[in-house]
C-alpha cells in the first residue's frame, strides 16, 4: 500500500522546480538583475572601451582622409594630362600655319612679285582662322553702324551723333571672340552717342 506522504512530498517537489514561462516572468518582475550585471563592468574597463571605441573611429577617419587625398592627386594628374593633351593637339595643327609663315619668309627673300607674297600670307591667314574656328573661337559680327553693345562691345572712343536714338558703332578697333558659348575679347569700337538734347526743341 503505497505512502501518501511520499505523494505528497514528490507533488511538492515537481512544483518548486520553475517552468521556462515563469522564468520569463521572474525576468520582467524582477529588472534588477540586469542592472546588477551592467555594475559589474568596472570604471576602468568603461574607459578601455572608450579609448579603444575612440581609436576605431580614428583609424577609419585617418583611411578616409587618405583615400580622399589620393583620390584628388589622381584627379589634378588626370586633368593636367588631357590638358597636356589638348595642347599638343592645338600646336600640332599650328605647326602647319607656322611652316607657311616659313614659306612666305623665303618667298619674301627670292625674287617673287608682291601679289604672290600677300596671296601667300591671306591664305596663311585663312588656314590659322580654320583652326581656330574648330577649336572652338568665333568672332563676334561686328560692323559700323550696328547698335553698341556693352555685352560684347568695349567703347575706347565715343563721340556725338545728332542722329538716331540709340548708340551706335562708329569704327571697329579690334574684333572681339567668343570661345564656345563663352565671350573670349569684346571688340573695341568707337562709339557714337547720341546727344542728350536730340530731338528736343531748343526754342
Amino acid at each position: 500500500m503505497s505512502d501518501p506522504r511520499r505523494k505528497k512530498q514528490s507533488g511538492a517537489r515537481r512544483s518548486s522546480t520553475p517552468r521556462p514561462e515563469d522564468e520569463s516572468a521572474l525576468e520582467k518582475d524582477n529588472p534588477v538583475s540586469s542592472q546588477e550585471e551592467e555594475e559589474t563592468v568596472t570604471p576602468e574597463e568603461k574607459t578601455e572601451l572608450l579609448e579603444k571605441e575612440r581609436d576605431d573611429l580614428l583609424d577609419r577617419y585617418q583611411r578616409l582622409a587618405a583615400e580622399f587625398d589620393n583620390y584628388r592627386k589622381r584627379q589634378a594628374r588626370d586633368f593636367n594630362r588631357l590638358i597636356g593633351q589638348g595642347r599638343r593637339k592645338l600646336i600640332e595643327e599650328l605647326l602647319t600655319v607656322l611652316d607657311n609663315f616659313d614659306r612666305a619668309r623665303l618667298i619674301c627673300q627670292e625674287d617673287h612679285s608682291d601679289k604672290e607674297v600677300v596671296d601667300g600670307i591671306m591664305q596663311t591667314s585663312d588656314q590659322l582662322q580654320s583652326v581656330l574656328r574648330k577649336e572652338g573661337l568665333e568672332e563676334i559680327p561686328t560692323e559700323p553702324g550696328d547698335p553698341f553693345d556693352p555685352n560684347i562691345h568695349e567703347a575706347m572712343v565715343a563721340e556725338d551723333i545728332d542722329e538716331g536714338d540709340t548708340d551706335i558703332v562708329l569704327e571697329v578697333f579690334q574684333k572681339g571672340y567668343y570661345f564656345g558659348q563663352d565671350l573670349l575679347r569684346p571688340a573695341r569700337v568707337k562709339v557714337g552717342k547720341v546727344s542728350p538734347h536730340d530731338g528736343v526743341d531748343a526754342s
